[in-house]
């Protein structure tokens, strides 16, 4: 299928930004569902069906979708997702276990190949690279014949359909990829990002699960709602992380691309004298650490997609489990719970000593598919209110906010606004 460009007209930037932005140009490659195209690669007969691949063995209770093909997301599949409810949901799909080093090796052949074309690559996850094409600035035919090359490129040597976007900055560049199929690349002329992020759910914001719910509650459902926001008033409600993210609903992102790959995880160690018998007391020292190993990639802006735990008792006999995450995040509450779950069906023969904690598989804040966002049923309930507000008047319809959750009277903390 042929490229295509975007023709979105220019937003109003101050000078001095847009000026900053034009001098950037920054691709993203992506070779979407990955995980399901490295399978379909090894067995081609999965070709065209539904396929969902696991979290862990097949079997275990605690199992959940890795990634899903297409098919199953036509289903109603969804990343994250237990697989007792997916058989139900699609029975007729074809589920596999995780096969973590065939993933990585793809991702490495896949950084390695462009690392030899192109002056600069970073990887932003398993099959998925940023590119600098800095000197390309106000050359959109020329950056799109590059990541067409490119893209050929990688159906040839690795046999994986590539979707890109390009832009001025990062997020604005893998939210355009990610709009796209595979086999498409969408090219943001310079100043016209935030026109194209207006139209995205704030679901895309590479945010802890926290933050996506205040933002929820708040009533802001679109880019385009958040970034009209004051920045002094974002600060205010949802502190730096918001503020950040605002940022990015805006077209704003001065993170350059950074040359690399490779393996990197954090640790967080505690030592307990006495030797701790209690469960409860070492499920609260992993809560602490993990809180600990999440300050520590926000700061990074990074996100994690697993976690080991490491016991050492007091016999010299040490005790591990690890589990990949269906979702990477840097969410300590997502990550306390994980460890807490790794922590109970331990076998403790004596009193423990120390407590490790390991975060690995980490890559920077990323997008799923955009079609992820919302399941067919919200996007179809969210379509029929606008239709209903554009025939009866948004003052039709009341939609319940937190305004000052803190406040002491209990009717201060919310209120009814107009549906938009």
């Amino acid at each position: 299928m042929s490229p295509s460009t975007a023709s979105i007209s220019r937003t109003n930037e101050p000078p001095a930004a847009q000026k900053r932005s034009e001098e950037r140009r920054v691709a993203y490659l992506v070779a979407p569902h990955f995980p399901v195209a490295v399978e379909r690669r090894a067995q081609p007969r999965l070709a065209g069906r539904p396929v969902v691949v696991a979290n862990e063995r097949l079997g275990s209770a605690a199992a959940t979708v890795l990634d899903c093909s297409r098919e199953a997301l036509a289903a109603g599949v969804q990343p994250g997702m237990a697989l007792s409810r997916v058989e139900h949901l699609c029975p007729e799909a074809t589920f596999l276990p995780p096969r973590l080093d065939l993933y990585r090796s793809a991702a490495a052949a896949l950084f390695q190949l462009l690392d030899r074309q192109m002056p600069k690559v970073e990887q932003a996850q398993p099959g998925g690279v940023y590119l600098d094409l800095g000197g390309l600035e106000g050359r959109d035919a020329e950056a799109m014949a590059i990541c067409h090359g490119q893209s050929q490129t990688i159906a040839r040597e690795l046999r994986l359909e590539a979707a890109a976007g390009v832009a001025v900055n990062k997020f604005s560049a893998e939210a355009a990829s990610l709009s796209m199929g595979e086999n498409r690349i969408l090219v943001l002329t310079a100043g016209t990002e935030r026109a194209f992020l207006a139209g995205l759910p704030v679901s895309v914001l590479p945010v802890g699960d926290a933050l996506q719910r205040r933002l929820q509650l708040f009533g802001l459902r679109w880019l385009e709602q958040f970034a009209r926001l004051p920045p002094a008033a974002v600060l205010a409600q949802f502190g730096w992380e918001g503020q950040c993210a605002h940022r990015l609903a805006r077209g704003q992102d001065d993170r350059p691309v950074v040359a690399g790959w490779g393996e990197r995880s954090e640790q967080a160690v505690q030592q307990f004298d006495p030797p701790l018998d209690s469960l409860e007391t070492l499920v609260a020292a992993a809560a602490r650490l993990a809180a600990a190993l999440a300050q520590r990639l926000d700061t990074s802006f990074l996100r994690a997609g697993r976690l080991a735990v490491e016991v050492q008792c007091a016999d010299g006999a040490a005790l591990a489990a690890e589990r990949i995450l269906a979702e990477a995040t840097a969410d300590a509450g997502r990550l306390a719970r994980l460890a807490e779950t790794l922590l109970r069906p331990l076998r403790y023969r004596e009193r423990v000593e120390a407590l490790e904690l390991t975060l690995s598989d980490l890559s920077t804040p990323s997008m799923h598919q955009l079609s992820l966002w919302h399941t067919p049923q919200e996007q179809a309930a969210e379509a029929h209110l606008r239709r209903l507000a554009a025939r009866y008047g948004p003052e039709c319809f009341r939609r319940g906010v937190l305004v000052a959750p803190e406040h002491r009277l209990a009717g201060r903390r919310a209120a009814l606004v107009d549906w938009q």
